[in-house]
């Protein structure tokens, strides 16, 4: 037991008020750090260009078209469309609440812990200054890295929760399942976000949101390179005594596990 991670979690929720300040969009991607966030945004941003008859997004991160909730609308005709890592306040989980307030509709997109946190931690290895145990041990309090075991299992909590509340305004979609068939989860978000784009405008997306294609695009002024090109497996980071941390963590803690095996 991990004294104090239940009280950071209410405190860091209850301060959070990103989404009741930021609801005038038609659809929001809420994301899990490392998750293939800029990959889905760049294929979604090239589609509605295409769809839109936008130009298209100038850098990988696509903010042009899908930009943060405090980015200014560059196209005002296309899709109200925001991004974000955010973790909901608890009265999105309320279902008084919502009744008198709407929200938009949350693409909510998860990845294996494990590889999140690997990826996480091979971005920001220099700036850790630490070996991956001490990282994937954590920062209880949030403050030591941009992404732990513990923001994760506080992010998949959260949306877990809402998206079992709020099933239909909320989609989940798993990044190894983009992986593996990549146009039928674009067409999953499509009639979710009631978006209207043909199936054309998405194949041009996949072919011109490859690696290769998306490293050519990396916005020199935002730190860390976006697009990563290869990482290591759990079997090759994680030690027997990660391994059993990891599992102890998750059975403690983790209430929504979105189909992963977090056991073996």
């Amino acid at each position: 037991m991990h004294p104090g991670f239940y009280y950071n979690c209410l405190r860091k929720d209850l301060t959070n008020l990103s989404f009741l300040r930021h609801r005038k969009f038609s659809g929001f991607l809420v994301s899990m750090h490392q998750s293939g966030t800029h990959w889905l945004k760049h294929m979604l941003a090239i589609a509605i260009a295409d769809e839109y008859k936008l130009p298209m997004p100038q850098y990988n991160h696509a903010n042009d078209i899908i930009g943060g909730p405090k980015d200014p609308r560059l196209y005002p005709h296309a899709p109200k469309l925001a991004s974000s890592h955010t973790i909901p306040h608890p009265l999105l989980r309320s279902k008084l609440f919502r009744s008198f307030v709407k929200f938009p509709r949350y693409v909510i997109l998860i990845r294996d812990m494990r590889a999140s946190l690997i990826s996480n931690y091979e971005k920001w290895e220099t700036r850790y200054h630490c070996k991956f145990s001490e990282y994937l041990r954590g920062d209880i309090k949030g403050r030591k890295f941009t992404n732990d075991i513990w923001w994760c299992i506080r992010f998949l909590n959260s949306w877990g929760c809402l998206s079992q509340k709020f099933p239909s305004e909320t989609l989940i979609v798993r990044y190894e399942d983009l992986t593996q068939n990549t146009l039928a989860q674009l067409e999953r978000i499509n009639v979710f976000w009631n978006l209207c784009i043909g199936s054309q405008s998405f194949l041009l997306a996949i072919e011109e949101s490859s690696k290769e294609k998306m490293l050519k695009k990396h916005d020199p002024i935002r730190p860390g390179i976006a697009v990563r090109t290869a990482t290591r497996t759990n079997e090759e980071v994680f030690t027997d005594a990660d391994n059993v941390f990891f599992r102890d963590i998750c059975k403690e803690y983790l209430r929504y596990n979105f189909g992963y095996d977090y056991m073996n």
